[in-house]
């Protein structure tokens, strides 16, 4: 009985101490709201997800735990370990939310279909040149993990199951994963503003700005729309959640079938000689 006890005793802190994480989190970034910067030509919208992303890995990192002891012991491993579980399952509600803009407008996507199949095919091309200058800078097997694909959800799962939590494969995409969390998200927004100065379609712009990944999709899809009208911007979070869709599907399968065995070739060549 007291094992039990113990055991519900210990849930219900992490579980308080989840909540009141997140509550911090979502009250902070919810004050400082969509940051705009104008550049003249542009301007460059930075999403509350961004400075949601940036304070949740200010908490969690050892340096602030350390420099404050009441949040270190608030905040454990055991908590660090329940949000990351947490985050499969938030990641089928936004697929939830990406099917219920699809299904609108299924006839438009389909007839945009063969370019968003295509568009995957894109990814493998960077893996020629990331793997040999991952390899110069001394990045190991972590290699494979980090330049096999853009490193987003679908890629984290892939890479733990056929590697394992912990391996250097899996140290590799989850680093890169991070880094895109906040850069790539702030990159994606600064295209999405400019993207338009190009004179390409804004649909095209929208296929373009799915790649797998639900922060990079939301901070480009975001910029995009500003200043179209409403039923252009209707179609165009259409055809951004069909393509991130189609790159969340297909990237999984590229990866597992093309990204990762090539990542792993290359990287057996530019080692050869070691």
């Amino acid at each position: 009985m007291n094992t039990e006890e113990n055991k519900s005793g210990q849930a219900r802190v992490v579980m308080t101490s989840v909540i009141a994480v997140s509550a911090l989190i979502f009250i902070s970034q919810f004050l400082i709201g969509t940051q705009k910067i104008d550049l003249g030509f542009a301007t460059i919208s930075i999403l509350p997800m961004l400075f949601a992303v940036m304070i949740g890995m200010g908490l969690s990192v050892n340096w602030t735990k350390t420099k404050v002891q009441a949040w270190g012991k608030l905040f454990t491993e055991k908590e660090e370990g329940f949000c990351g579980k947490m985050v499969g399952y938030c990641l089928l509600v936004l697929g939830t939310q990406y099917a219920g803009m699809i299904i609108p407008n299924l006839d438009m996507i389909i007839d945009a279909g063969v370019p968003l199949l295509f568009q995957e095919l894109g990814n493998l091309l960077p893996i020629l040149i990331a793997v040999p200058l991952a390899v110069k800078f001394g990045f190991g097997r972590k290699t494979i993990g980090a330049c096999s694909s853009i490193s987003r959800e679908p890629s984290i799962a892939v890479v733990q199951g056929k590697f394992g939590t912990g391996s250097p494969e899996y140290v590799g995409v989850l680093a890169i994963y991070l880094c895109g969390s906040v850069i790539g998200t702030l990159w994606f927004s600064v295209l999405g503003s400019i993207a338009p100065l190009t004179g390409l379609h804004p649909l095209a712009l929208a296929a373009g700005s799915g790649v797998g990944s639900g922060s990079m999709l939301s901070a480009a899809s975001g910029a995009l729309v500003s200043g179209l009208d409403p039923e252009m911007a209707k179609q165009v979070l259409s055809i951004a959640a069909a393509s991130n869709l189609l790159s969340s599907v297909l990237g999984a399968l590229s990866l597992t079938f093309l990204g990762l065995p090539l990542a792993e070739f290359v990287y057996k060549i530019c080692n050869k000689g070691k």
